[in-house]
């Protein structure tokens, strides 16, 4: 569909929904779409969806129920059209993720403010569950925000995250692969599998490794710390260098857009403007392919530690000697598998 009959479906909604819009300024539109009244974000929701495919809801559970049946390309079409009443700035910078209740992108001038405030946040729900949880001392180490945006016009789905993190990620994927290779195993159902309790079901799966289950926990004990270890020493090598760069990556998903932003450390991140976001990034932005090699470098020491410790468990680890690990029980609540593929 062209941009143009999007941007005259949206604006025929907001219009029916709130005639007055179009006569406030920009501040007073912007202050005003990121805490809209759940009636008139409903009557929006309502008209886009309408025009947008024919379809007729008259409560949030009935649009809920049709949103449940989309596929990727009506949620881009949908997501799409409705994000120029979402977002902010020059890019429609939408933020998709949680904000405490009274609190919005509004309140942030830059992504180090809000990345200094949800480091705060997160820090102290955990310390309220832990309380000698130790905050550390913030040095941009954003997790993945997903996001949307229009880049010179054209819609987005994004990831922003630290460069500390963007490698930590890459290593547990490295890692999985790595130790499916050393210790080949599998998980198998556990005898209270699928067994009621607290309102819910059991979720009781065991690995099966052939024997060597022990081998396979030490290892990936092992190597947890050694991912703990190396995102610290990441987080303060690139902390002290403050290079202040953004590494944009982009790929297809099937048919959506996606944008990845990796910032190399809290310059970056302090750098980066939320009305002015891409323009921003683009500014510091750094070569691609010094960041690939960079995770090549660490894929490769990651392999190669892994190597080096399966050996040595297999040479000098006693399987009898059991390590005293807190066991975890899962239930999951009824109706929480019914939306995954």
């Amino acid at each position: 569909m062209p941009s143009s009959d999007q941007e005259a479906i949206l604006r025929r909604a907001i219009i029916r929904a709130i005639p007055e819009y179009y006569l406030w300024p920009e501040t007073e539109q912007e202050r005003y779409r990121l805490s809209v009244p759940k009636e008139q974000d409903f009557l929006i929701r309502q008209a886009v969806l309408r025009s947008l495919f024919g379809i007729e809801v008259d409560t949030e559970e009935g649009m809920n129920e049709a949103l449940n049946g989309f596929n990727d390309e009506q949620y881009l079409l949908l997501n799409s059209t409705l994000l120029p009443f979402q977002g902010i700035g020059e890019d429609d910078f939408f933020l998709n993720e949680w904000l405490a209740d009274g609190v919005t992108l509004l309140d942030f001038e830059t992504l180090g403010d809000f990345s200094r405030y949800d480091q705060e946040f997160q820090g102290q729900a955990r310390r309220a569950e832990d309380p000698a949880y130790d905050i550390r001392p913030y040095q941009g180490d954003l997790h993945p925000c997903w996001a949307r945006l229009n880049d010179n016009g054209e819609f987005h789905y994004a990831t922003l995250v630290s460069l500390a993190r963007h490698l930590s990620d890459a290593l547990d994927e490295t890692g999985v692969e790595q130790i499916e290779t050393l210790i080949p195993h599998k998980y198998v159902e556990g005898k209270n599998h699928g067994k009621r309790e607290q309102g819910g079901m059991l979720w009781d799966y065991r690995v099966d490794a052939g024997g060597m289950e022990p081998q396979l926990h030490e290892l990936r004990h092992r190597y947890y710390q050694y991912l703990r270890d190396c995102h610290a020493r990441v987080l303060d090598r690139f902390d002290e260098e403050a290079m202040q760069r953004v590494y944009i990556r982009r790929k297809q998903q099937g048919l959506e857009p996606h944008i990845e932003l990796i910032f190399s450390d809290k310059s970056a991140l302090d750098a980066v403007r939320f009305r002015h976001l891409f323009s921003d990034c683009r500014r510091i932005a750094g070569e691609v392919s010094e960041l690939a090699g960079f995770i090549e470098q660490e894929r490769k020491a990651a392999v190669e530690y892994l190597q080096a410790q399966y050996s040595d468990i297999q040479q000098n680890f006693d399987p009898s000697v059991v390590p005293l690990r807190k066991k975890r029980k899962i239930v999951l609540a009824d109706g929480a598998l019914e939306n995954l593929p």
